[in-house]
């Protein structure tokens, strides 16, 4: 099985994108790219502008080899959008170069909120004529001698969130089982270990959590991903995603690495597993404005997750 990391906060962007290819069939998970509009009150420095850029080449670059093309939610890091963004690095046709004629396994607009409903209305009118779309909630599919099974849906953080919900999904290809887990927040809820240890990966891409939110309890999800740690049969843990804004994320997840350790895991990021180091681009924001002082400028207007 090749796992080629695309773009992740550890690579200066908003994403989980993430290039998965087994001798039956290519994956392109959530093939979306961000920037936050504001952090620490400034919105991205040109060196984020850029690398947004370079990714988004790089994303294209890899869509072409896909097959299938998944979208785990309806946040704005996790699909391509069908209109201009400069944060995101599109124009109104991007979207066809991702998305044409490949296999979209989609979350079902089921049980999310209003504004990812509204992105779901807009993405499924976008790409209905040139792509087939499958609601994949807990649905497994067949591509030769790989089994891809996405989860029911996944709360968005803690039980109850008003984020909604997402989709996993694990990739079996007879010799490696990937499990690719985006925006659990740890994860933050039990229904997300659980899917976790039923699927018995060999290495597993976990949204961990977003110990840079100001209020939310982070300490269960750093308590439920020392748990996946320890999981039998995992080789490598990836920390993804929300845990990855802030500067002090390794220190707040000693637990995870004490676990791992103990349990004989690799923990990697996106930036790792391509043999780079981390780039906290976003975590870094205010302090790149003062080593390479630009003008604050924002390009368009932009809502959070």
């Amino acid at each position: 099985m090749e796992v080629v990391p695309i773009a992740e906060e550890s690579l200066g962007v908003r994403s989980m994108a993430l290039f998965v290819k087994t001798r039956d069939v290519a994956i392109l998970f959530d093939a979306g790219i961000s920037l936050s509009p504001r952090r620490f009150g400034l919105p991205p420095h040109p060196l984020e502008i850029r690398r947004v850029q370079e990714l988004r080449a790089k994303l294209l670059e890899y869509a072409a080899a896909a097959d299938v093309v998944t979208v785990s939610h309806y946040h704005r890091d996790h699909f391509t959008p069908w209109y201009n963004s400069a944060y995101m690095a599109t124009d109104d046709s991007t979207y066809i170069e991702i998305y044409k004629k490949k296999l979209i396994l989609a979350k079902s607009p089921q049980g999310i909120n209003w504004s990812q409903r509204r992105r779901h209305y807009g993405f499924k009118k976008a790409v209905e004529k040139i792509a087939e779309i499958e609601y994949a909630d807990g649905k497994s599919y067949r591509f030769g001698r790989t089994t891809v099974t996405a989860s029911p849906p996944l709360p968005h953080g803690p039980e109850g969130a008003k984020t909604g919900f997402v989709l996993a999904f694990l990739v079996e290809d007879g010799e490696e089982r990937l499990l690719y887990m985006p925006d659990v927040q740890g994860p933050a809820n039990e229904a997300a270990v659980r899917f976790a240890e039923e699927a018995r990966p060999t290495i597993a891409v976990v949204g961990g959590p977003p110990t840079y939110l100001a209020g939310f309890e982070w300490s269960v999800g750093v308590d439920y991903l020392a748990r996946l740690a320890r999981m039998p049969g995992l080789e490598t843990l990836v920390v993804a995603h929300h845990a990855l804004r802030d500067l002090d994320w390794r220190a707040k997840l000693e637990p995870v690495f004490k676990a791992a350790s103990e349990a004989g895991v690799e923990v990697k990021t996106y930036a790792g597993l391509l043999g780079r180091e981390d780039e906290l681009l976003e975590a870094r924001r205010k302090e790149l404005y003062k080593l390479m002082p630009a003008e604050p400028k924002s390009l368009e207007e932009g809502e959070e997750e």
